[in-house]
């Protein structure tokens, strides 16, 4: 007997507009997006026309209290998620939410509070995790090909002029850059190298958005729990250097180095390096990333499988992004808080 699939209501069709390829046959994925929701009443109609959904809303809480859908798919601006994350999992939803989670500690204990209580799955979708490249490097450090790590950098470069435009949200509020942006790299040195203990951030608002009122270029270093070391540079308000991939991730252990998808492993005696390149299938994208933390998704539901990043490390997350903040005004460093 075939299972019927998952039902999703999404809401925000900016960058929630991923998880439409749900509906696509190829994909064959055990998810289907079933309503929708949207502020942007021309978007919505455009959507629900070209998809053929017919249950549409302008309002957040209607789409929770539907009794016709099983996952509720939270694409909002930053600010917005921790009510609507609350409201969706005391309605019985279970959720998938973009990074990042919440945004201040306050939020973040309330949702963990909330997903302990009712059970359901929460999965903050961080896309580096459906990254082919990044998930082939986390198989090989773990099966001990590099030896043991001790260092890691990952960075997030990305010109937000385009992005503006289309989403003037995130200079109206103004979107935390730290949150919103630096999570991607934070993540990625997480799932490596473990809980970050503390962290040193320097930043300024570099003018090249003059419209962006407040800091959007970072560098920060970071001192894991291990004792390991780390860095990550968060470049948001730059002309985007040419050839510069907008998110790299290098792990450095005892035997070798992964950059990406290039893997570099220490040589006996005089012998150069011996260098190999993954040769990785064609992934698509963000649109192909997206399609994996859908299976992903379906499989937590489905078959209880723990979400790669939960409602507690995404509370890890906002909490390494928050002391970030703290230590920029301070000048010193910060110690992030781990225990949620």
């Amino acid at each position: 007997m075939t299972t019927p699939p998952l039902r999703l209501g999404l809401a925000g069709l900016g960058h929630g507009d991923t998880l439409l390829q749900a509906n696509n046959p190829e994909h064959e994925l055990p998810i289907r997006v079933t309503a929708l929701c949207d502020v942007n009443e021309a978007r919505l109609a455009d959507a629900s026309k070209t998809h053929g959904i017919d249950a549409v809303t302008t309002d957040f809480d209607e789409l929770a209290t539907r009794d016709d859908i099983d996952i509720i798919g939270i694409y909002t601006p930053g600010p917005l998620h921790a009510r609507q994350i609350l409201t969706a999992l005391e309605n019985g939803k279970h959720v998938m939410v973009t990074k990042s989670m919440v945004y201040t500690m306050a939020e973040a204990e309330s949702v963990v509070e909330a997903v302990d209580r009712t059970g359901l799955v929460l999965l903050v979708t961080q896309s580096m995790r459906g990254r082919l490249d990044f998930i082939d490097a986390k198989r090989a450090c773990d099966a001990g090909e590099i030896g043991d790590l001790f260092m890691a950098e990952a960075h997030y470069v990305h010109d937000l002029r385009p992005v503006y435009k289309r989403t003037p949200w995130r200079i109206e509020m103004p979107q935390d850059l730290i949150l919103g942006g630096a999570c991607h790299p934070f993540d990625l040195l997480r799932w490596f190298m473990g809980d970050i203990d503390e962290v040193h951030c320097v930043g300024l608002r570099s003018g090249v958005a003059p419209e962006y009122p407040q800091e959007d270029c970072f560098f920060i270093n970071m001192k894991f729990s291990s004792g390991k070391i780390g860095r990550v540079a968060n470049l948001l308000g730059m002309v985007h250097p040419a050839g510069e991939k907008m998110n790299s991730l290098t792990v450095y252990g005892t035997k070798g180095t992964i950059r990406d998808n290039v893997k570099t492993l220490d040589a006996d005696d005089a012998l150069p390096e011996r260098e190999y390149h993954t040769h990785l299938p064609p992934h698509g994208g963000h649109q192909g990333e997206m399609v994996i933390m859908m299976q992903h998704m379906a499989d937590c539901v489905l078959n209880g499988t723990k979400p790669w990043v939960g409602a507690r490390d995404g509370a890890k997350v906002v909490s390494t992004g928050l002391a970030c903040w703290r230590s920029l005004r301070s000048g010193r460093p910060v110690k992030v808080r781990n225990d949620f």
